[in-house]
Formats: C-alpha cells, structure tokens, sequence
C-alpha cells in the first residue's frame, strides 16, 4: 500500500493562491469600473461647458443684433426717404434676432427646463416644402430637459395623418420617407437628437395633422404624446411642444 504524505501547507498555499487571484480580479473590476465611470463623467462634463458655451454665444449674438437693429430704427437709414435695401437690412436683422431668440430658448429649456417639465419633451416638428410637389423636408427633435447625466433613450412614432378617398388614413413616417426604416424609430441622447429627412405625399392625399408618440425606457421611462396641424407646420407655426 503507498503512503501519501501529509502536507497541510499545499493546501493552505492553494487556498491563499485563489484568494490573491480573486482579490486581483475583483479589484481589477473596481479599477475599470472607476475608470469607465470617470470617463463618462469627464464626457458629461465636457458636453455640458460645451452647451452652455453655446448658449452664452447665442444670447450674445442676440443682445448684439437687438443693438444693431435699435441703431438704425434710430438713425437716418429708416426715415421716409429709406429705400427698400434699407428697409430689407432690418427685417433680415430682425429674422435673425428671432431665430436666435429660439436658440436660446431651446439651450436654457434643456439646461434649467420650468418646474415640472423635466425629461423627455417633444421639441419641435417642421416642414419645410420642396421644388417638387407633394415632397416636404421635415425634421423632429427630441430634447432631455433638466438632469443630463444620464443618456435617454427608447422610441419615436411618427404619423401623418388625412383623408383619401373619402376615408380617414394614417400614414407612418416610414411609408413616405425613405430615410426611416421602421415605425418605431429608436432615439438615444443625452441632451437633444433630430430626427430629420424628406417625406412624399402620396396621390390623393390631402394632409391634416402630424401626430408623434415618444416612449422612452429604463429608468426615466416617460410617454409623450404630441399633435401638429400640417397647415400650421407649412407656414412655420405651432411646431413647439
């Protein structure tokens, strides 16, 4: 009969061997945890100074173009002997001071949103007609008011909705524009994400209103439903949540 010999210390030193390689491993974990994490905050950091850079070069150039345009309201360029080019220069002037005025709007709803009105908003839908009939460009943002560290994300429906034939339809995004590929379209962002491309009518369709339902998941699940009249979208009205 063979004699095996007793050595308690092999044992032992397995034992403390797969204690070291899990006290490696689950540090190591931590390690590339902290780093991931680190690396997600630093981005969220620079994303936020970057938007709020933006913001404070929109409300800037505002504030300089309301200047510009008080400037020659007062001056001699705007009294009744003003030509048109004159007169042509403040509207352009005061074009841009709204398109500004919505920038900034925008920028300080995602950024500090009204009380109540945080998460996942339906910022805008517009219509834009093209040179061919029945073809329009349109874009929809998504914006994520208020608390941004965290990526929001889910899915979009989009229907166009009128009459043809007689009968009431609802066309899905997806039918009439060939840069969606699916009726729920997926979003993921953290600040705002447009969803944008063109759109054709098809024959005998008379439009009446968009409609857009957004669900967002996990965490900040949210639902918001919104409608837009396509006549109001065409003259560039009403298209804000």
């Amino acid at each position: 009969m063979a004699v095996v010999p007793h050595r308690p210390w092999r044992r032992w030193g397995l034992l403390f061997a797969g204690i070291v390689i899990l006290v490696l491993a689950v540090y190591g974990a931590y390690r590339y945890g902290l780093q991931s994490g680190f690396s997600a905050q630093q981005s969220w950091v620079t994303e936020r100074r970057a938007l709020q850079s933006a913001l404070a070069e929109a409300e800037k150039q505002q504030e300089a173009l309301r200047m510009k345009v008080a400037t020659l309201e007062r001056g001699s360029l705007v009294d009744r002997q003003s030509n048109e080019s004159s007169r042509q220069v403040i509207r352009d002037l005061t074009d841009q001071v709204a398109r500004l005025e919505e920038e900034v709007a925008l920028y300080q709803g995602i950024m500090s949103p009204s009380t109540g009105d945080e998460g996942l908003r339906v910022q805008e839908v517009t219509l834009e007609p093209t040179s061919s009939e029945d073809r329009y460009r349109y874009t929809l943002m998504l914006t994520q008011a208020g608390n941004n560290d965290q990526y929001l994300q889910g899915f979009v429906g989009v229907n166009i909705v009128g009459s043809q034939a007689g009968e009431r339809v609802a066309l899905p995004l997806k039918d009439v524009s060939d840069d969606i590929d699916d009726v729920d379209i997926k979003f993921r962002y953290r600040y705002f994400q447009d969803i944008k491309g063109d759109l054709v009518l098809p024959d005998g369709f008379v439009p009446d209103q968009i409609q857009v339902v957004a669900q967002a998941v996990g965490e900040r699940s949210a639902r918001v439903e919104a409608a837009y009249d396509w006549s109001d979208l065409e003259n560039g009205t009403n298209v804000g949540q």
